[in-house]
């Protein structure tokens, strides 16, 4: 048995090289945007049903009449032509990481983002926020077996498992327009290429950090001769993750799409990277659709399922 203490040893700091931990934030639901209550002024807003389109006329003014209000030039108050809008991005996936012939690292991760738009249901640019939750396990049965092939009455086990969190994670995406011309937005593609975003697609790029929620390290010695068992093991704790990220989401040529194709490009500290596809989606987003929206509590029962 004194013959296994530098091989247990060796196997615990592999174990712990690819240990990542992965922490929990308290949740914050989106604070909804205030909107124009029932008999407000601009409420009571119509539009020229014929003859094209003449602006606003308020109820009880005659068409035509000069109005006292100030015209659109006048005012720093946003385009209402457009109805509000909800926009969500959804993705996940899984992937595997061979960091020794028969030592493998599997990954998993979801991804759920909003952006809450009160004025313009063309206007998907800017900040998207919402929670990516990250696991991985480690499988190195075969690893183990290689290395312990000559060692009578004996059997080797090990179980690595992390997860961990962020629910206040930000994407900031803009189109070929506004996003900097100079950076990359490249994400490899599956023949040794990259993909270059679309000059009229959303695309993004950054990194955040996933911290600890829970972690298990258990490392098990069997002598089958003599019915000894030795093993170390470790819960809880961890470090927090780094994680960059590219994504595009595909262009929307005639600006009403309910649902667009949506790659990103996960890389972890580890070196260890994959591809999502996930969707875009646009809601309406007056009042009451907001209400069922936040009723529907999308990001808080991803937060419970793996918290």
């Amino acid at each position: 048995m004194k013959k296994l203490i530098p091989m247990l040893a060796f196997l615990l700091a592999a174990s712990i090289f690819v240990f990542t931990g992965c922490g929990n934030i308290p949740s914050k639901a989106p604070t909804p945007t205030p909107s124009p209550s029932p008999g407000s002024e601009q409420e009571e807003e119509t539009e020229k049903p014929e003859g094209g389109f003449s602006g606003p006329v308020k109820a009880g003014q005659e068409e035509g009449q000069p109005s006292d209000e100030p015209t659109p030039a006048e005012t720093d108050k946003r385009s209402t032509t457009y109805g509000p809008s909800i926009f969500i991005i959804e993705a996940s996936g899984s992937w595997e990481q061979e960091i020794e012939k028969g030592y493998r690292v599997n990954y998993e991760c979801e991804l759920y983002l909003d952006k809450i738009e009160p004025h313009n249901m063309h206007d998907d640019n800017g900040a998207y926020t919402g929670v990516f939750w990250l696991k991985l396990t480690v499988d190195a049965s075969e690893f183990i077996s290689q290395m312990t092939k000559n060692v009578p009455f004996m059997n080797f086990n090990l179980d690595v498992e992390a997860e961990g969190l962020n629910d206040s994670v930000t994407f900031y995406l803009r189109d070929g327009y506004t996003r900097d011309p100079t950076a990359s937005f490249d994400i490899p593609d599956e023949q040794g290429g990259s993909i270059k975003p679309d000059h009229n697609a959303l695309a993004g790029k950054g990194s955040f950090v996933v911290s600890p929620t829970y972690g298990n390290l258990d490392i098990q010695v069997v002598d089958t001769q003599k019915g000894i068992t030795m093993g170390q093991q470790q819960s809880g704790g961890g470090s927090d993750t780094e994680v960059s990220y590219v994504v595009h989401v595909a262009p929307d040529p005639t600006g009403d799409a309910t649902e667009r194709d949506v790659k990103i490009y996960i890389m972890l500290a580890d070196g260890s990277s994959t591809v999502l596809d996930g969707k875009w989606h646009r809601l309406p987003g007056y009042p009451e659709d907001l209400e069922k929206y936040y009723n529907s509590a999308k990001s808080r029962e991803i937060l419970e399922r793996h918290q």
